[in-house]
């Protein structure tokens, strides 16, 4: 890695990564206290969360896809099932479960945001020309995601998976 790389690293990548892992913990408030000025303070809170958001968005979206069977690429380019261990859980494990089938169009658009997430904030990367995680690809394989609970295992119930998400617990 050269001299600039490793500063984009230590300037960037890094620090965003810790901006995430900040957000709302007794860390983040110690050295706020540092910042005289309140505004600029609402100012690195509302930052913090939108990092963690960020971040937190693509860690659920591949959870996701994998918990409705989409894992990664096999070497002949096919989508292959999640590896699971023995006490991951997955849609087949609940009435009604059906996993998505993985030579459709929506699986291909699934494993490709799936690789995206992965390699965007999975583990630190380089040099890797990873598909892009933006508000679009991640938006069309969420309306995927959730067309396929609502047609599996919340079929035929009082309740959505977005009636879900949106009732507070």
């Amino acid at each position: 890695m050269d001299k600039t790389e490793q500063d984009q690293w230590l300037s960037k990548d890094i620090p965003h990564r810790l901006r995430a892992c900040l957000a709302g913990l007794r860390l983040q408030e110690e050295r706020m206290l540092q910042i005289a000025d309140e505004a600029k303070r609402l100012i690195i809170r509302d930052w913090f969360l939108r990092t963690a958001a960020f971040e937190g968005r693509m860690v659920a979206m591949r959870w996701l896809i994998e918990f409705i069977g989409v894992g990664g690429r096999n070497k002949d380019g096919t989508i292959s099932p999640p590896r699971r261990k023995p006490n991951d859980v997955s849609i087949k494990m609940i009435e009604g479960g059906k996993e998505i089938e993985l030579d459709s169009r929506e699986a291909e658009i699934l494993a490709k945001v799936r690789q995206a997430c992965t390699q965007a904030s999975g583990h630190a990367t380089r040099n890797t020309n990873h598909p892009r995680v933006d508000e679009s690809a991640l938006d069309e394989a969420l309306r995927i995601i959730v067309r396929h609970l609502e047609c599996t295992v919340y079929l035929g119930r009082a309740r959505d998976p977005l009636s879900e998400a949106f009732n507070p617990q």
